[in-house]
């Protein structure tokens, strides 16, 4: 056989054996980038290996991944001027480079990449792309898949204690179920309720914070109480006036239960035991009015302090820490006075160590001085 037909054949061979080479390196790619929790460093590093045997040199050949500022490399990886490098792009921009290098010189009449290993490159670098892009769409939609899963769950657990407590009011099946058939939630700082409005409805809290208030001028208001759950809003208005007599708005997110205000008369009407219940919130209601009137017409504002914050640790959050999400002009509304002088009082308080003012909020350091300040007035 001729020598130049020798040299055919074992250049025939030789490019068989790289396109071979190059097949497996596809394959072994396609397989890697079908698991989608694999961890990136044991993905990457795989990958390195997986392009650098595909090369005609591989006993020399070595392969790195940058992505997102993260390095994955062979351990004797460096760079040299015999590279070749193709991007790696998420949602169209550029997040990382594939990078690949002969790590000791090579001398060649024809160069020392072949066409076909850098068109290899480019489509793994495509193919780890359109993964990424892939994968990071997967897991989003998995995030938000688990976030409604749990708003699911919690709006549910929300209604059954809801339903417990209409039921300890003596409401049968079919009137709780009248009443939390209507759900809406409402963002912080949202108006519940608008005074001077016409009502048809009457609210439960069944979720968050809010506060009622009576609107004045200037922006100016009294903030007459914190609701928190579960609680009825807007009852003053049930056989009054057919408009709310006071505002509320959202301290926190809120979710509440409308109910039908002549539905909500017909069932005091008919359950008498309900009835009753509803009595006795209006005593209670009258009772802590009363309370923050003879608070504000008998007190000094250091005495309207010392209340307010006693009522927010005992009704409110049933401890000595009042949270932030109670605002410094929450603070002065409910103690009939400037915001001004509300924060003067308050770092005074903090200064003489009866309250510590931290990051989540105002914690009460010294309980019995502080009930001493609300007595003495």
């Amino acid at each position: 056989m001729p020598d130049s037909l020798k040299s055919d054949i074992q250049s025939v061979i030789d490019n068989l054996n790289e396109r071979n080479k190059e097949l497996n390196c596809l394959y072994k790619t396609d397989e890697l980038l079908s698991q989608f929790n694999i961890p990136f460093d044991q993905l990457f590093n795989e990958l390195c290996l997986v392009i650098a045997e595909s090369y005609r040199y591989n006993d020399i050949c070595r392969c790195q991944i940058v992505f997102r500022e993260e390095v994955y490399a062979l351990p004797d990886f460096k760079i040299t001027d015999l590279k070749q490098s193709a991007e790696i792009r998420v949602n169209g921009q550029p997040e990382g480079l594939i990078t690949v290098c002969y790590i000791r010189p090579l001398r060649l009449e024809k160069g020392v990449f072949l066409q076909e290993e850098m068109r290899l490159l480019q489509i793994i670098a495509r193919k780890v792309s359109d993964y990424l892009d892939y994968r990071f769409l997967r897991e989003s939609i998995e995030n938000k898949e688990k976030e409604l899963q749990v708003a699911h769950n919690r709006e549910n657990d929300i209604t059954e204690k809801t339903r417990l407590w209409l039921h300890s009011l003596n409401l049968n099946d079919e009137q709780v179920n009248e009443f939390t058939k209507v759900q809406i939630n409402f963002r912080k700082g949202e108006i519940i309720c608008k005074q001077g409005a016409i009502t048809s409805y009457i609210m439960i809290l069944a979720d968050g914070l809010s506060k009622n208030y009576l609107e004045g001028n200037q922006d100016r208001g009294f903030n007459f109480s914190i609701v928190k759950p579960i609680d009825f809003i807007g009852l003053s208005s049930l056989f009054n006036q057919n408009t709310y007599l006071f505002s509320g708005s959202a301290i926190t997110p809120c979710t509440i239960f409308h109910v039908e205000k002549e539905r909500f008369k017909q069932i005091i009407a008919e359950n008498a035991a309900f009835a009753s219940e509803i009595m006795k919130w209006y005593c209670r209601m009258t009772e802590g009015h009363l309370n923050r009137m003879s608070c504000l017409a008998n007190k000094q504002a250091l005495g309207r302090i010392a209340d307010i914050l006693l009522y927010l640790s005992e009704k409110i959050f049933n401890g000595q820490l009042i949270e932030n999400i109670i605002s410094r002009k929450d603070i002065a509304e409910l103690a009939g006075m400037s915001t001004e002088s509300a924060v003067r009082i308050l770092s005074e308080l903090n200064r003489d160590k009866i309250i510590k003012i931290v990051n989540k909020g105002i914690e009460i350091s010294n309980l019995a001085l502080l009930k001493k300040l609300s007595i003495a007035g």
